[in-house]
């Protein structure tokens, strides 16, 4: 596989810091629609973004998947664009990783993720939507499966007096499937901070079962413009000890 110069990841790193700045500070735009982000937790939001808008979310993460590992990546991007009512395409993973372990040191691009979200409906109280994805093999060989992987999910919300999040997501890497699965509750402190509590679980074929337990905060600057906080950590060896994550979400 053909990789990218390193100036140019280097570029990238910048170019992307300077987009997260540049958003918060500046471009003024009047949205008629509250932000609906995708991040922070596993789960994703049954919310696509409005037809002709575009969407972009940005964050950094630090893990610990044991004592003597730690990594590291950013921007953790995902671009959103809404091309019909209920529907959108996206791009994500959009992610450079610094990963060290032991005397190991190693660091490159992430494999990106192309796909398609549409608005399932639902009735008074439930909505959900399906995503469809497929894994572009750009990324380094160290962090690359080498392969267009696809993978399909079911995102679910409901609204009662309980309100509840979640999403089922299989994935087949080539040589094995993975199901991935989250279940969510949040809490609305206000009309702009909402905080959640999450079980995540990643159910590889033929592996070991990785269980999370995730908790995070999502604070609306404006109807716009949203931070995020989150923190997980896991609840068996295969999953690793912590991690920490911040980040920006901008609808333009």
């Amino acid at each position: 596989m053909r990789k990218l110069p390193a100036m140019f990841r280097i570029l990238t790193v910048k170019e992307w810091g300077l987009i997260a700045l540049v958003a918060v500070f500046g471009f003024d735009v009047a949205s008629a629609q509250t932000i609906d982000a995708n991040r922070p937790g596993f789960s994703f939001t049954t919310g696509t973004v409005p037809d002709g808008r575009w969407q972009l979310e940005t964050g950094i993460a630090y893990a610990r998947p044991g004592s003597n590992s730690r990594t590291t990546s950013l921007p953790f991007a995902e671009l959103r664009y809404g091309v019909a009512d209920d529907m959108e395409l996206f791009v994500s993973s959009l992610n450079w990783a610094r990963s060290e372990s032991g005397s190991r040191d190693s660091s490159g691009l992430l494999d990106a993720n192309i796909g398609i979200k549409i608005a399932a409906g639902g009735g008074e109280r439930l909505r959900s939507a399906v995503l469809f994805q497929l894994s572009v093999p750009i990324g380094d060989s160290d962090f690359s499966s080498d392969d267009w992987d696809p993978g399909i999910a079911y995102v679910w919300a409901y609204d009662g007096r309980i309100p509840l999040v979640g999403t089922v997501m299989v994935r087949d890497s080539g040589d094995r499937y993975q199901l991935d699965n989250g279940l969510q509750l949040p809490y609305s402190i206000n009309d702009r901070q909402t905080v959640f509590v999450e079980w995540e679980a990643n159910l590889p074929e033929g592996g070991n079962d990785a269980h999370w337990l995730n908790g995070g905060l999502m604070w609306l600057l404006d109807d716009r413009r949203q931070i995020d906080f989150e923190a997980g950590a896991g609840l068996n060896d295969a999953a690793g000890d912590y991690r920490l994550s911040a980040g920006f979400s901008i609808l333009f």
